[in-house]
């Protein structure tokens, strides 16, 4: 039992803490109940609470719900579900928490609770199920997995129970949310555009509404039962959300980072309180209300059954627990098998022996056997039939044991066979002959044996991945390779040559995530199927036969089975096993189904979303594309008319029709793009990337990209295109001020030059260049905005009264003014172009306001809290309709606009690059000659030194020289 001690409390509350209504909130660092005694309403509630600290301070308390009705709380602590009392009004309750079940991985899935059939359903997120059990029967071996099919990280979880519906999410490999009936059935995905990461989910039951909370995307978004009405409540701009639980309109949430607890209105999306944890680490909440939990007659309570029961769409129905089968009288239940559900099979010379799968996860070191009569040398297992097949080395011979009738026949005589194999789709067996350094198969439909491979190389390992028939074994004498062949006899190929390798042993194919794995010495390592992606993973400190199962390792060490996550560092659990044991395979039906057409075999086909139906899959495409014939997703670009706009959340770069407000998603793949410059008259695509920290360039369609220039550390915030010279500008946002800068880069030679240093956190950078100006905003410890000139020289800035968090920037370069949006205000402001005659333009409170251009009458602007791009009249601040909010944006920073407008220019620089070398800087008096780092101009002013300028003709020039990227030649003509 683990014991809870109250340590703090306001008001008398006995053993138990006999109140209707509070707000829990699981908390680590150390692991604790954090009780508010009612649950707050706004900044003004009395946040009154008492903290319910555990004798083990260093436990996770990842999940939680409760059942009011009986005053109890389920918490997910670790590896199990415990079960408290605490919250209930008789006196004699112990204030321990009681373990209701042990077997849920050590992961971030939800747990829920059904009111109603008081069951108890969690997700089990590395095991990539749903299950569930009777909440208040404390047998852990009746439970039941619900839901497996498909899924690879299920981890929000959130019911209905009077509507009898499960609503839940899974993040791999593409994030999307289900809904189902209670007992997993009638699959339905309503969600799944535009997600990335969805651990959290609530329930209105009153108003059919669903929320969740997107780590990944950073917002609270919520639809209809249906998937209908979707929309975003609020973007979190500080922090992923870690919790959510829905209560009377309001969404009460867990900032982790931000160690909060904050409430927003489900409605309005504003934020209704905060409240910020000291030293505590705030992890999960839940809303214990006993009012708002109906009395509701349970179905089920007269049905009697034997393990549980669960109340479907269509009525209560009996189930029976994991390795059970359900009687014909719909009620009674029966052992289907002597071994377990699920398991891991142990042989050693004489004996077989089943572990149960919730090893992995150190809760349960219990294990079924079987003596064999015979010498066992490997098997392989055909899980859906119950058959375990093995060689009997005593006998020469390959034998099948029938595990529910108990029965043992030969099938096939062999020589010296080892590391057998069964392809369940193929329905063959598969194993390598020692003696003839061959592979040989048989197949159980026509009950024949044929060699695949002879005269090998010393083979070993064999292992086989069913869904392609292909088949890789380890070779060498003097080095060992893993190589790659098929049933069909393709000629054998080396996927990874011994050279990359030290002596490979143990080679498995793992079908959930489609690697190899194999020992490598002490260590667990993989590769893609291709030989591609090689890693190292875990030390097994000598073991003897390894696997991957899922999301865990597993293998044998002497007379040891270990299990560890895939993300740890060593052995987490270690049991008993056989003495001498030989072999190891996985016992789990779930692995042995054909998915071929489904999303886990090449993302079935899909160039992007796979979601998964009933029968297969259906291939969909992210905003702004068409899925196409053959499956692949194109759009229409458009070449002209629109506003292009990153959305920095989803790495995407997206077209905006400026008639009509449609989405056109450009091809790019695999950028996280921040700044964007489009060149109108090349048609060029410059933008920078966040993870390569790179400015790159490209056509609309993605072909002919370029790298302009990468960066290192620092970061590029934003991109301005010099039309005069067609040079680019940036600002770079570095670690510290010392490391920021504003820079530019030739169009032509790639040479590169710093023009601003020394700043605080430079983010948007806007270009006059026929009044040769400059124009930056800073937001680190100093918030300006600055003004120089085109070569950086004569920095200004503007008086700082009245702004406060001056974001992005634009020139309106008819009537001379500069319009810009401030953060923190969520204003649209305006000056003239030396900070003048500056005046608020328009508010739009709660926006979080981005990127701003203009064109002709307009302002086109981005908004953190705005899933859209807005249209406003520059002179009277109105708003204007232009496009939907679109729930599947991510963060929109950037923005340029392509359109009939006359680009600026400066003509001292634009006819003939103004007779300079290298760079020409407009500036407000006509232009600078300019050279890249490190080098000067020669005393003409015009030529780099280096560089030699030789006259052709009157109008004609030529420079030739080196620099940093190379040689360069330049003809320079004035027109």
């Amino acid at each position: 039992m683990l014991i809870f001690i109250i340590s703090t409390f306001f008001g008398y509350f006995g053993l138990g803490i006999p109140v209707d209504e509070s707000l829990i909130i699981g908390v680590w660092s150390p692991a604790s109940l954090k009780v508010f005694t009612e649950i707050p309403k706004d900044s003004t509630s009395s946040f009154r609470n008492i903290t319910i600290e555990t004798t083990s301070s260093n436990l996770l308390i990842t999940s939680l719900t409760s059942d009011p009705s009986k005053g109890v709380v389920f918490a997910a602590i670790q590896n199990f579900i415990y079960i408290n009392h605490l919250f209930s009004k008789r006196q004699n309750i112990s204030a321990g928490f009681a373990i209701q079940y042990r077997g849920k991985s050590f992961s971030f899935g939800q747990i829920a609770f059904d009111y109603v059939s008081s069951n108890l359903y969690w997700c089990d997120t590395y095991l990539n199920w749903i299950a569930m059990k009777p909440a208040y029967n404390f047998d852990d071996s009746i439970h039941k997995v619900i839901v497996q099919k498909d899924l690879n990280q299920p981890e929000g979880l959130a019911l209905d129970p009077e509507d009898r519906l499960m609503f839940f999410s899974d993040n791999e490999p593409n994030a999307r949310i289900e809904k189902a009936s209670l007992d997993g059935n009638e699959r339905k995905v309503i969600a799944y555009k535009g997600l990335l990461l969805v651990r959290a989910l609530a329930v209105d039951t009153v108003n059919n509404k669903l929320y969740w909370a997107d780590s990944n995307k950073l917002t609270i978004e919520g639809c209809d039962y249906d998937g209908s009405n979707r929309k975003v409540i609020r973007s979190i701009t500080t922090d992923s959300v870690s919790s959510l639980s829905y209560h009377q309109n309001k969404l009460h949430a867990i900032s982790f980072a931000g160690k909060s607890v904050f409430a927003v209105d489900a409605s309005s999306g504003s934020i209704l309180y905060t409240r910020e944890f000291l030293s505590e680490q705030p992890m999960s909440i839940a809303v214990y209300d006993a009012e708002s939990k109906k009395s509701v007659t349970n179905p089920c309570s007269t049905l009697n059954c034997h393990h549980m029961c669960v109340i479907t769409r269509s009525g209560p129905k009996c189930q029976c627990s994991e390795g059970f089968d359900l009687n014909s009288n719909n009620r009674t239940c029966t052992l289907a098998s002597p071994f377990f559900e699920r398991g891991f099979l142990v042989n050693n010379a004489s004996m077989f022996a089943m572990h149960d799968v919730h090893s992995t996860n150190g809760q349960s070191n219990r294990y079924n056997y079987r003596q064999i009569s015979g010498n066992i040398k490997t098997l392989a297992v055909d899980v859906k039939s119950r058959i375990i097949y093995f060689v009997d080395s005593g006998d020469s011979v390959l034998k099948k044991h029938n595990i529910i009738s108990q029965k043992e026949s030969t099938i096939a005589t062999v020589s010296s066979a080892k590391d057998l194999n069964f392809d369940w789709i193929a329905n063959l067996l598969g194993w390598i002959e020692e003696k003839g350094f061959s592979i040989m198969c048989f197949s159980v439909n026509s009950q024949t044996t044929n060699t695949i491979y002879s005269n090998l190389d010393n083979p070993s390992s064999l292992t086989v991945e069913s869904h392609t028939g292909t088949i890789y074994w380890i070779s060498g004498t003097q080095g060992r390779s893993i190589v790659r062949g098929s049933w069909t006899r393709d000629a054998p190929k080396v996927l990874i040559s011994f050279g990359k390798l030290k002596d490979p042993r143990s080679l498995q194919h793992d079908v959930t995530s489609n690697r190899l794995y194999w020992l490598e010495h002490t260590i667990i390592r993989s590769s893609k199927t291709n030989g591609m992606d090689v890693k190292s993973h875990i030390d097994t400190k000598g073991a003897t036969k390894s696997f991957a199962y899922k999301d865990f390792f597993g293998w044998i060490n002497e007379d040891r089975l270990y299990f560890a996550r895939k993300i740890a560092d060593r052995a987490e659990y270690g049991f008993n096993t056989l003495k001498n044991s030989k072999d190891v395979d996985v016992f789990d039906f779930s692995l042995q189904n054909d998915r071929r057409g489904t999303c886990h075999v090449f993302n079935g086909g899909c160039e992007e979303i796979c979601i998964p139906e009933k029968t297969g899959r259906k291939c969909e495409c992210d905003i702004g594309l068409q899925i196409q014939p053959d499956q692949s997703c194109d759009s229409d670009v458009l070449t002209s008319n629109f506003i292009a706009v990153t959305d920095f959340t989803h790495g995407r770069i997206l077209q905006i029709d400026l008639q009509t407000g449609n989405v056109v998603k450009l091809p790019l793949k695999r950028i996280r793009p921040k700044g964007l410059a489009f060149d109108k008259t090349t048609m060029t695509l410059f933008y920078s990337d966040a993870l390569t920290k790179t400015i790159t360039s490209s056509t609309l369609h993605g072909k002919n990209k370029t790298l302009i220039y990468e960066l290192g550390l620092t970061m590029v915030s934003n991109l301005a295109i010099d039309y005069s010279t067609g040079n680019l500008y940036y600002t770079a946002e570095g670690p510290t001020k010392y490391e920021s800068y504003i820079g530019v880069v030739h169009r032509t030679t790639f040479a590169h030059k710093t023009l601003i240093s020394n700043i605080f956190k430079p983010n948007d950078i806007a270009l006059y260049p026929s009044k040769g100006y400059l124009f930056w905003t800073e937001f680190g410890d100093m918030t300006e905005i600055g003004r120089a000139s085109m070569d950086g020289t004569s920095r200004f800035y503007f008086p700082t009264t009245e702004i406060r968090l001056p974001h992005y920037l634009a020139i309106d370069y008819k009537s001379d003014r500069l319009y810009w949006t401030d953060a923190f205000k969520n204003s649209i402001e305006t000056s003239d172009l030396n900070g003048g005659h500056q005046y608020v333009l328009a508010y739009e409170n709660g926006a979080t306001l981005n990127d701003i251009v203009v064109y002709g009458q307009y302002l086109f602007y981005t908004a953190w809290q705005r899933q859209r791009i807005t249209k406003m009249d520059k002179l009277t601040g109105s708003r204007v309709n232009f496009m939907s909010d679109h729930p599947e944006f991510g963060n929109l920073y950037s923005l340029d606009i392509d359109a009939d407008e006359i680009q600026d220019v400066n003509p001292s620089c634009s006819i003939a690059n103004g007779q300079c070398s290298m760079f020409c800087f407009p500036s407000p008096t006509g232009r600078t000659c300019g050279c890249q780092d490190n080098v000067n101009l020669q005393p003409d002013q015009l030529t780099c030194e280096g560089e030699q300028r030789t006259v052709v003709t009157d109008q004609t020039y030529l420079y030739s020289g080196l620099f940093a990227g190379g040689a360069f030649i330049l003809v320079m003509t004035i027109v």
